[in-house]
């Protein structure tokens, strides 16, 4: 039992400190010599990244924060797969999970990340495909009759938990997790919630924002 416990905290610490790689963070010091927690809403995430860089940039940061929870359920599989093969499911969810909460309080960047919705996704993605699709069938119904891409990540982070449980209801350590994932992710949005209450919340433009002299956000 020692053993698989201390199994486990390596799984989440591999987790933590991959997902800690912030692709948003990395790729606007590398490419634009900038912080994107200086741009926009502030957030090291994929939307304020794609609102302040564009398209093309947008694609590295999604193969770097995809990648990096991929690899650490992966990892996670591989830490668990020789001693413990019957709890790899657990262990690469664990691991995912963790991967998603070095993402929104990075190691490496002073704590502030992202807000996980897409770490969240991917974790989901490799757990089972048919949540995925699911989770994407609700966010693009949402934010295509809204626009708003926090009502659509919120009410996808909703129905996280009810479809893990829906496909893993004879595994509850999986579904625990979905539950706390979706709920920090909830939590995360917090700010966007309080504008949406209030009609203050940015809708999404396929326009990237420019900034102008003044510091406002203009379409562009």
């Amino acid at each position: 039992m020692t053993k698989l416990i201390l199994l486990f905290a390596a799984c989440a610490v591999a987790g933590y400190l991959l997902g800690s790689f912030n692709g948003a963070i990395l790729i606007s010091r590398w490419l634009r010599k900038e912080d994107i927690r200086t741009k926009g809403s502030g957030n090291a995430g994929l939307t304020n990244f794609y609102r302040n860089y564009g398209g093309m940039d947008t694609f590295l940061v999604l193969f770097i924060d995809i990648g990096k929870t991929v690899l650490a359920c992966f990892v996670g599989g591989w830490i668990m797969q020789t001693c413990f093969p019957d709890w790899i499911e657990e262990a690469q969810m664990l691991c995912g999970g963790f991967s998603v909460i070095g993402h929104i309080f990075p190691l490496y960047f002073r704590f502030r990340g992202g807000k996980g919705i897409l770490t969240c996704a991917t974790v989901a993605a490799f757990m089972g495909w048919q949540i995925i699709l699911i989770l994407l069938g609700i966010f693009i119904i949402v934010v295509v009759l809204t626009r708003y891409v926090s009502l659509g990540s919120i009410i996808s982070c909703v129905a996280y938990p009810f479809l893990f449980w829906w496909r893993f209801y004879r595994t509850p350590m999986l579904v625990i997790m979905s539950v706390c994932l979706a709920a920090i992710a909830i939590a995360m949005h917090h700010t966007n919630i309080k504008r949406l209450i209030h009609g203050k919340e940015s809708k999404f433009s396929f326009h990237r924002k420019a900034q102008t002299k003044s510091g406002d956000q203009t379409e562009k």
